[in-house]
């Protein structure tokens, strides 16, 4: 059941665990509970004001409760629970609008400086602007955010912070939500520390800071209020941020509309938020008088968590298209001995134990320096002077795009960088200028870009370090100057959809300027999804010119380039492919411009075999307007490269214009309360894709501007807006451009896949369209609904009362008709059917009871298996291996009950029928039942062993969508428990399902991956947990009428049953229509169908029970919108699914087309992956027909009327395919 709750963890330690904290031993008790903690029916009514919890925690049991929506993050909770609707509105009503926790912070240093950073995350708040979050130290409120929008499962995490100076050893920290009235919010919190800013000493040459920590804490949840509505948070505000001063630091920073709608650099690099330039040298110190003022940004800085820190003043400026913001930043650095001063978000990293000290400085920067500095290669680094560093950037739109990284070799000296993304609005000049007594370098970085009538000198040589960055080479004192630009570059990301991310490692080859100066490319390459970066290279040279125009004889790469302004909104593009398992890669065009990427590698072999470009790379320019960051020569290489090689490309939210054929209707679409459709007018130039003409979806949230065709022997409609308020008939959403063999794909509206089930859907056109239906990837599309708790019985949330329910036979009866109905109304190729989740005490608790009126003797042992609730630990809480407590009776260690007995439950028997079982799935759930989060290695193996045996018993294990090796674990708990992991591994149990609105049971970089447990966050290797969702259908409940109140009353939802199942339609077809695979949650009550009243779902109607409403909703939208089959597979099957595509994912394959001799067409495709060999079969989707395999070997897959996917065979050779069907180009 669902409830309100605070949870609180335990401050005032040093470097705490998380939820050893709640439970430290992972023994059968919770540790004490302050006699002043009053565990009433409705915590959020308690007085936690007064707490003091610094060395203890509260920590009240869970009443089995499990909760399918929120993150709990190693908590410990306080929980309420209503004894029945009518008081729980009534409590509702009278519920105070603000809630706090509050705890005392010990060991602080008096009158210095702490600083105080904490993380929320606002999982719901309606209506819109009535609740904030709120930070207090001793009554003083130091941190405060603005009010919250309407928000419904948000789960973005905001970082807030201030300082605070304490006046005495102790202090006391409140967290408050406060709503107005009627508002209400959940807000979850983590990641609480507490820093005092203290200054070890200070030199004129060298300044060592240390940052001591005071105390960090594990997770916490404060909340008024539960909402859960059907929006979700995109941006959110950042405040200011500095994290790790040294010790002569200012800063005045006016942050202003500047908002990060995404991660715009995604990286596993050691910091995501921040500057790290740290060494692992034991000798590494670092000195910096830093000050810094901005304007219009958001900066945020802090240092590595290693012994001594390197001043970083100023850091990640990220941001949405504030392209005319204004920010002024001046830093001066005084660096000796192994020095890293940085004034940047992004910091080169070196791998060499020998680099020399670097100065990388931004292009529109102005930087003297003077003195000498010098850097030993060896560990005892040391200098005789001092360097001073001084930087301004003005009227800068500022992005970082890549994370700062450490070096490696313990006798490494530190790399300063003083670049970011810098994009001016206006001319701009910049000037470096360098005197050094012994050797320095001055790097221009990746990122960095220098504008118009800029010019840079340098003394002494510049040379290459060991880090291999992009360097300007200069005799003393000349100088090198460029009318247009000095030096520009540009991060391009190549990835293909696979598992592992890697840190970033950015090194560039050196190139040397000229006096037109130079221009390179650093070329990432990645084996992860979009959301990660790997190491980089660079090359030096520009894009090579295409080909003469003539008909292509070669072959092409069919890797996909993904042309955007930042990463965020290349992953846009990508999010399609990356569905699909389709190679792309990024090119990331700055303000500034950047060099193309070499687009064919001779006169008949291209490079990329699809083109996509969004926003035109366009950026404002100021008094000149908004145009393409890419020059009309570089346009004039891209349209050459497509019309000598026959590679299409796709425009996404575009302009209509002369460019596209097109002119716009009117203005842009839509005001508040005006909703436009759109739809596929033509889906013939793309039938690959197998979506239907006609069907209408919503723009909401996508504005758009609609256009009219102004040339149809070159421009051809593909799809429509539908007509709305001030747009009379129907306009043009998207159209098909051929201009003398140059083909396009126009959308005139702007896209949000991450969220818009419009755009999920969309993209299929245009991506079939580019690839023209031949592709390395596949389309399978999966629906499982897990029916859990099969045996057991739950008594219903609304109206109270009812007891204990279960379903019965004529219930399991009336899901098989619907099944086989259902079968008759989906697309050829499709098989739906549940799968259910067994516990077989529930059976042997029947009967045994049932035995009272039978003969004596049946059943032995005459009771099931029956135990007092155990405490119940946070599901994230990493147990201490070998701790616990049995809680099963000693008396039972085998199964032991005959089928005699285990047959007196009627419903257990009927599946005894080969004919009943097998309309179903199945699985096991355990045998009882237990929270395994706290369990014994002894109970887990016997939940598992004893389910086993009853499941041979009944015959479920013989049944032909059975999975042996897989559960589904109770309240998806024990996946840190290493006993509990163990336990199933040593009963053949590898394949277990999780929980995605946990995250850390989920793959952490790629949703088309399962997890692996391993035992640092685990507690054992090996287990296999595939990703899984929940739904609004709650678990305890059996009709519409509970489920609407359950809804309405804990999650705030609005409007009656058909507005909930509106919202799962919504989310469930967008990750359908995203190729997800994640099977669905659902319970056994879910399944009761002896209603009073019918249901009506489209044009079906009956006795329908919430998983067929539910089934029903979602299945219908998906086939009014696709030609696609539906298919049900085993869990078992499903691991095999996840498990093969990440192998296949990890062999970097790559396709290529192969052109026929007159180049009129496409005729094999040639398939190589690293080493040319694959532990799974590589798939490759053909458009029709068939393929012959040489090199090695493929079969064929067709399920309905999809097209053919041939599964390769890599054994050390390239394997080509040989078309069937020549593809017509």
């Amino acid at each position: 059941m669902r409830y309100l709750s605070i949870a609180v963890a335990a401050l005032g330690l040093l470097r705490v665990g998380q939820a050893n904290l709640c439970k430290s031993d992972g023994l059968e008790g919770p540790p004490s509970v302050p006699s002043v903690i009053n565990a009433v029916d409705h915590p959020i009514d308690i007085d936690v004001d007064r707490r003091d919890e610094s060395h203890s925690t509260v920590w009240i049991d869970e009443d089995n409760y499990e909760d399918v929506d929120i993150p709990e993050e190693a908590s410990c909770q306080i929980e309420a629970e209503g004894s029945n609707a009518v008081q729980k509105r009534q409590w509702w009503r009278r519920r105070k609008t603000t809630a706090s926790v509050t705890t005392t912070i010990r060991r602080l240093t008096t009158r210095i400086p702490h600083t105080v950073k904490l993380s929320y995350s606002v999982y719901s708040a309606a209506p819109a602007n009535t609740c904030r979050l709120q930070a207090a130290f001793n009554g003083k409120v130091f941190a405060s955010t603005s009010r919250f929008p309407r928000i419904n499962r948000g789960l973005t995490w905001v970082d807030i912070n201030g300082t605070v100076t304490p006046n005495s050893r102790t202090g006391k920290l409140k967290i408050s939500v406060i709503c107005q009235a009627r508002g209400n919010a959940r807000v979850f919190i983590d990641d609480i520390s507490v820093f005092a800013n203290e200054v070890v000493s200070t030199s004129t040459s060298t300044t060592s800071i240390s940052t001591n920590l005071v105390l960090t804490t594990s997770s916490l949840i404060v909340a008024t209020q539960t909402a859960d509505v059907s929006t979700t948070q995109s941006n959110v505000d950042t405040s200011t941020t500095v994290v790790g001063v040294s010790s002569a630091s200012t800063a005045a920073v006016s942050s202003s509309a500047v908002s990060s709608s995404d991660v715009a650099s995604n990286s596993d690099a050691a910091s995501s938020s921040a500057v790290i330039s740290s060494s692992d040298a034991a000798s590494s110190t670092a000195s910096a008088s830093v000050s810094a003022a901005a304007s219009s940004t958001v900066v945020s800085s802090s240092a590595a968590d290693s012994g001594t820190y390197t001043a970083s003043s100023s850091s990640v400026v990220s941001h949405s298209d504030v392209a005319s913001s204004s920010a002024t930043e001046s830093v001066s650095a005084a660096a000796s001995s192994s020095a890293e001063a940085s004034s940047s978000a992004v910091v080169s990293s070196s791998d060499a134990s020998s680099s020399t000290a670097a100065d990388s400085n931004s292009a529109t920067a102005s930087v003297s320096a003077s003195s000498s500095a010098s850097a030993s290669a060896s560990a005892s680094a040391s200098a005789s002077a001092s360097a001073s560093v001084s930087a301004s950037v003005s009227d800068a739109a500022l992005s970082s795009s890549a994370a700062g990284s450490s070096t490696d070799a313990a006798s490494s000296s530190a790399v300063a960088s003083s670049s970011a993304d810098v994009s001016s609005s206006a001319t701009d000049s910049a000037s470096v200028s360098a005197a050094a007594s012994s050797s320095a370098d001055i790097s221009s970085s990746a990122t960095a870009s220098v504008s118009a009538s800029a010019s840079i000198s340098a003394s002494a040589s510049a040379s290459a370090s060991a880090t291999n960055s992009v360097s300007a080479a200069a005799s003393s004192f000349s100088a090198v100057s460029n009318s247009a630009a000095a030096s520009s570059s540009a991060v391009a990301s190549s990835s293909t959809p696979a598992a592992s991310s890697s840190n970033i490692a950015s090194s560039s080859a050196a190139a040397s300027s000229s006096a037109t100066g130079s221009v390179s490319v650093a070329a990432s390459s990645s084996t992860a999804a979009p959301s990660s970066s790997a190491a980089s290279s660079s090359t030096s040279a520009a894009s090579s010119s295409a080909a003469p125009n003539s008909l292509p004889s070669g072959s092409v790469d069919s890797t996909i380039l993904i042309i955007a302004r930042d990463e965020t909104t290349a992953a846009i593009g990508s999010s399609g492919l990356l569905g699909y398992g389709i190679p792309y890669t990024y090119l990331i065009v700055p303000q500034a411009g950047t060099a193309l990427p070499k687009l064919n590698s001779s006169v008949d072999t291209g490079n990329f075999g699809g083109i996509i470009v969004l926003d035109s790379v366009s950026y404002d320019y100021g008094a000149s307007g908004w145009r393409s960051a890419l020059s009309d020569t570089q346009w004039a290489e891209i349209h050459a490269y497509q019309t000598a090689f026959s590679v299409r490309m796709v425009r996404i939210n575009d302009y209509p214009g002369v460019s596209s054929g097109t002119l716009p209707v009117a203005g842009g679409c839509c005001d508040t309360g005006v909703s436009q459709s759109v739809f596929f007018s033509d889906t013939s130039s793309f039938s690959t894709a197998n979506i239907k003409a006609d069907a209408e979806v919503p723009t909401t949230g996508l504005y758009h501007v609609p256009a009219s065709i102004t040339d149809s022997s070159t421009t051809k409609a593909v799809a429509k807006f539908g007509t709305a308020t001030g747009f009379s008939s129907e306009s043009i959403a998207a159209v098909i451009n051929n201009f003398n063999g140059r083909e396009q794909f126009v959308w005139f509206m702007s896209w949000a896949p991450s969220w818009s089930l419009t755009s999920t859907y969309l993209e299929h056109g245009h991506i079939h369209w580019m690839t023209r239906g031949l592709f390395l990837g596949k389309r399978k599309i999966h629906l499982g609904a897990q029916i859990d708790d099969v045996q057991l019985s739950t008594e219903p949330y609304y109206p109270p009362g009812l007891g204990d329910m279960r379903i019965n036979i004529e219930d399991l009866q009336a899901h098989i008709d619907w099944q086989n109905q259902l079968a008759e109304r989906l697309p050829a190729g499709s098989e739906f059917w549940l799968e259910l989740a067994h516990n077989g005490n529930g059976d042997i608790m029947v009967a045994t009871i049932s035995q009272e009126d039978e003969e004596e003797g049946i059943c032995i042992p005459e009771e099931a298996v029956y135990y007092e609730t155990p405490i119940e630990a946070p599901h994230q809480w990493v147990k201490p291996l070998g701790s616990g407590v049995d809680v099963w009776p000693e008396d039972f260690e085998e199964y032991s009950w005959e089928l005699q007995c285990a047959a007196l439950d009627e419903f257990a028997d009927w599946f005894t029928v080969p004919a009943n079982r097998d309309n179903f799935g199945h699985i096991s759930h355990t045998f009882t039942h237990l929270n395994l989060n706290n369990a014994t290695y002894k109970d887990t193996a016997r939940e598992i062993q004893f389910n086993q045996a009853w499941m041979a018993q009944i015959g479920i294990d013989q049944g032909r969508w059975y999975s042996p090796n897989g559960i589904v674990p109770p309240q998806i708990t024990g996946l840190f428990n290493g006993d509990a992991i163990r336990a199933w591994l040593d009963n053949n149990i590898t394949y277990v399902v999780g929980d995605n609105t946990r995250p850390a049971t989920r793959h952490a970089s790629n949703p088309y991956h399962a997890l692996i447990t391993t035992s640092s966050a685990n507690g054992h290797d090996g287990l296999v947990v595939i990703p899984r969702f929940s739904t609004r259908i709650y678990y305890n409940c059996h009709s519409p009428e509970c489920d609407l109140e359950e809804w309405v009353v804990t999650s705030a939802g609005t409007g009656d049953f058909y507005n909930l199942l509106s919202v799962e339609r919504e989310g469930v077809v967008r990750n359908l229509l995203s190729l997800m695979s994640d099977p669905y949650m659902f319970h056994q009550l879910n399944m009761y169908t002896r209603h009073d009243e019918p249901l009506t779902i489209g044009d079906q109607s009956g006795q329908l029970s919430l998983v067929m409403a539910w089934t029903e909703t979602v299945v219908q939208e998906f086939v009014r919108l696709t030609n696609w089959p539906i298919r049900s597979i085993t869990q078992d099957d499903l691991a095999h699914y996840f498990l093969d595509r990440e192998t296949v994912d990890k062999c970097n394959p790559q396709l290529s087309y192969a052109f026929s001799d007159d180049g009129q067409s496409i005729k094999s495709v040639t398939v190589t992956a690293d080493g040319n060999s694959c532990g799974k079969p590589i798939p490759v989707t053909i458009p029709s027909g068939s393929a012959s395999a040489s090199g090695g070997s493929s079969t064929s897959d067709v399920v309905g009327s999809e097209p053919p996917i041939q599964w390769v065979t890599l054994n050390g050779s390239p394997v080509t395919l040989t078309l069937s069907d020549a593809i017509a180009i």
